[in-house]
Order: C-alpha cells, then sequence, then structure tokens
C-alpha cells in the first residue's frame, strides 16, 4: 500500500502511528496511516503549517500567521478551537512536545544568549519550550536546534543544526553550512556531533530501541 500525499509540506506521526498530520495549503490535515479520507482539522484564511503530535495523540500543536507573525498553537486531534501558546512578535515554529506532554519545544529568534558568538539575524533561531498550558517562555538552547525528537527518558534528543542561510530545499547541496545531526545531554550540557558529512543530514528520529538513529540524507543519490 502507498500513501501519497500530493502538495504536502510538513507531516507527522503520532506516537501511535495510526494517523497522520499534515499540511496542506496552508490548513492543517489528518488521515489514516493506511490510507483513507483525511480530514480537515483548520479553517482560518491564515496560514497554518508544522503539525506536531502530542505524546498521548489527542492533541496536535502547530504554526500559524493569523496574528501577524507565526505563533505556536494547540488543539485537539480532533479538530475545534486553537489555544494561542506564544505572542512575541518574532516568528516561532514548533518541533516537539516533551515526552511528559507538559510543554513544546519550538525554534525563534528571540533573544541571543550574552556569550553567543552568532551573527544576530533572525535566521539564526534559538532553542525554547512553553507550558502547553500556556505561560512563561523557556529558553533550552542558545543556538539552531531543529527538529527535535527525545529518547524515552526525556533528557537526551536529536537535533539537526543550523549553519547559514542555505535554502533547505536545495538538492544535493554540499558545502561546509549543510545540517547535520546531533545528540544533546541536558543533563550534563554535551552535544555530541553523529555526521559530519558534506550534503545535507537533517530530520532524526531515534528507532523505537532508542539505540539507532535514522535521518534524511542525499548521500546515496
Amino acid at each position: 500500500m502507498q500513501l501519497h500525499l500530493y502538495g504536502c509540506v510538513t507531516c507527522k506521526f503520532p506516537p501511535t502511528a495510526t494517523e497522520i498530520a499534515f499540511c496542506y495549503k496552508g490548513d492543517i490535515y489528518k488521515v489514516p496511516a493506511n490510507g483513507g479520507t483525511a480530514t480537515q482539522l483548520t479553517t482560518q484564511a491564515s496560514y497554518e503549517c508544522s503539525p506536531i503530535w502530542s505524546p498521548d495523540s489527542k492533541q496536535i500543536a502547530f504554526a500559524s500567521d493569523r496574528n501577524g507573525n507565526f505563533d505556536l498553537f494547540v488543539m485537539s486531534a480532533d479538530g475545534g478551537a486553537a489555544r494561542r501558546l506564544t505572542t512575541h512578535s518574532a516568528s516561532e515554529i514548533p518541533s516537539t512536545f516533551t515526552t511528559d506532554g507538559n510543554y513544546i519545544l519550538f525554534s525563534a529568534s528571540i533573544q541571543d544568549p550574552a556569550n553567543s558568538a552568532l551573527f544576530p539575524t533572525s535566521a539564526m533561531t534559538e532553542l525554547y519550550k512553553v507550558p502547553v498550558t500556556g505561560g512563561r517562555t523557556e529558553q533550552v538552547l542558545g543556538t539552531p536546534a531543529e527538529m527535535v525528537c527525545f529518547d524515552k527518558s526525556g533528557k537526551t534528543f536529536l537535533y539537526q543544526d543550523r549553519k547559514g542561510f542555505e535554502d533547505e530545499w536545495r538538492k544535493h547541496h554540499t558545502s561546509s553550512i549543510t545540517r547535520d545531526v546531533w545528540l544533546y545531554d541536558s543533563e550534563n550540557g554535551k552535544h555530541t556531533n553523529l555526521t559530519a558529512h558534506a550534503g545535507e543530514d537533517r530530520n532524526p528520529v531515534f528507532a523505537p530501541d532508542g539505540q539507532t538513529v535514522y535521518f534524511l540524507s542525499e548521500r546515496d543519490g
């Protein structure tokens, strides 16, 4: 069986792997993983994208520009009214829920740390978290860390870095600023580089055994 999502910009499986949430023409949809009719979850005139599932598969968080810039929203996985979680003038893009489902990690260019050596620009984001119930945001990392994926303990996560401004959709791009995969240990603050390829390595995820890492790469074609 093949499931074709033509025009799909971003898509995510829930932990149960029974459905897929995806963005199509600026709205969020979900569809059974084994095929079937897609259900539209958002109907705003604005652009909604980057859906992610909560660990219990009951909620979906996403980015929406209904108030100007992209902010974080969360709604029931069955659709309905969405709650706004962030209000900063920067654009916030969700990455993942924490394993306990209490926080959402997201990327945004809000405030560089005082010791940051990065050029201050909106293209180079930091990593933050915000409570699912709403409230104060906290900075997790002061450097770009995208497509975060936690291990089962919730203490370690994978991420793809961002070194420059190259378009992520450029095919067969090879240079010193292509993305690589890293492992971050929140208990000791250690970053471990897992790939060092001249091309793009990105979208890392843990295998069910927690020991193997899968990621996208063009190194073989």
